[in-house]
């Protein structure tokens, strides 16, 4: 039995050669490797600044949060926006404060690598996440590596103390993570 097909299959089969070829290539030829430029700048990062990290409260223990910062100090900042809490949409999402309200201030300042957290209540008095809350937030918006917590009370004679990895509060001279 012969081809009836009067050459036609060895032309379609190069036609759909050539389509393939034609659509592999799409056309579209190697330009090499072109610099993008420099990388986008603008808004806020941490590393701008221009952000404070404040510590709140959830069932599994301390948790930052990131507020826009104003120009200047930050720990007067983070420290206000630490006494004023969560905001409603940061509670809605669990986190909470363990610090009393008290009309009474907490004073920070830092010099050295330092922060001198001078607090209105005695440690004792406070759930240990709430110290954590208070020396994170402290250390983290100074860059400090220690806080020399301040009691009522207790003269001058702080408790130094650093924030671990985990966002607790550890005594400065304990070495690892808790």
């Amino acid at each position: 039995m012969g081809n009836n097909d009067g050459g036609r299959t060895p032309r379609r089969a190069a036609a759909v050669l050539v389509a393939a070829a034609a659509l592999a290539a799409c056309g579209i030829t190697d330009t090499g490797v072109h610099s993008a430029g420099p990388p986008a700048r603008g808004g806020l990062t941490e590393s701008s600044g221009r952000l404070l990290r404040v510590y709140f409260v959830t069932r599994q223990g301390t948790w930052p949060v990131s507020r826009p910062a104003l120009a200047g100090d930050l720990l007067p900042q983070a420290m206000a926006a630490l006494r004023a809490g969560p905001t409603a949409a940061e509670r809605a999402r669990g986190l909470e404060t363990r610090l009393p309200a008290t009309a009474r201030p907490v004073r920070a300042s830092a010099s050295g690598g330092r922060v001198a957290l001078r607090l209105p209540w005695q440690v004792r008095d406070l759930p240990a996440v709430a110290v954590s809350q208070l020396v994170c937030t402290a250390a983290t918006a100074a860059d400090a590596s220690v806080v020399d917590v301040f009691e009522p009370r207790m003269g001058d004679t702080p408790w130094p103390v650093r924030c671990d990895p985990d966002g607790a509060a550890v005594p400065a001279d304990r070495k690892g993570v808790s």
